[in-house]
């Protein structure tokens, strides 16, 4: 449509005669009627960027020695929320995790991002006991995130106990979420992060 719309600008400003001649006779549409679908296209496209800009997700997370639904004792619980206008559907979710080698010595470990299952079972690997020394969420395709501003009420979607904390040196949760208009979004959570060399 804005080719033609284009292709029909220059033809009006051509001459006369000329405009009788091949190519220049060929008309795809009306010069008002192309104009009247560009100018409504543009308007359609505005409106959808203004709409998803509304709508628009704000992943928001938070993680420390809080109150866990899932533990007696944790030292360190991870929340995530929405505090976006529009609401955020999970696609994906995919976990990264690496064992303190002094702590945890010869525990297999999934090399980049894995499953729940492998997650898990990685975790259980390392000594640690589900519900006990830790809590990992298991989030399905189809969940929403909570719409708030309160970390306070966001969704629980880690917890470890002091066993857990000292086994592992990372825990990052890849998260994927689909808006009201369908566009894709994604947040990396660095749960637990390795110690810096200086520091080690």
């Amino acid at each position: 449509m804005f080719i033609d719309l284009i292709w029909e600008t220059v033809k009006v400003n051509l001459d006369k005669d000329l405009r009788t001649e091949w190519p220049w006779r060929f008309a795809l549409l009306e010069p008002s009627t192309c104009a009247a679908i560009v100018t409504l296209l543009v308007g359609v496209i505005v409106t959808r960027a203004q709409l998803s800009m509304t709508m628009h997700p704000v992943l928001s997370w938070t993680a420390g020695p809080w109150r866990s639904d899932a533990l007696a004792e944790p030292k360190r619980t991870v929340r995530i929320v929405n505090g976006g206008g529009g609401r955020s559907v999970v696609r994906s979710v995919r976990y990264r995790l690496q064992v303190n080698q002094t702590q945890s010595s010869g525990t297999e470990v999934p090399t980049g991002w894995c499953s729940w299952q492998e997650a898990v079972g990685a975790l259980n690997r390392a000594g640690l006991v589900w519900m006990d020394d830790y809590f990992l969420a298991h989030i399905g395709s189809g969940a929403s995130i909570p719409m708030t501003t309160d970390t306070r009420q966001g969704m629980e979607i880690l917890a470890l106990g002091a066993n857990a904390v000292g086994r592992l040196s990372r825990i990052d949760v890849r998260l994927q979420v689909v808006d009201v208009l369908g566009d894709v979004y994604q947040r990396d959570l660095n749960c637990i992060r390795p110690a810096p060399t200086a520091l080690q």
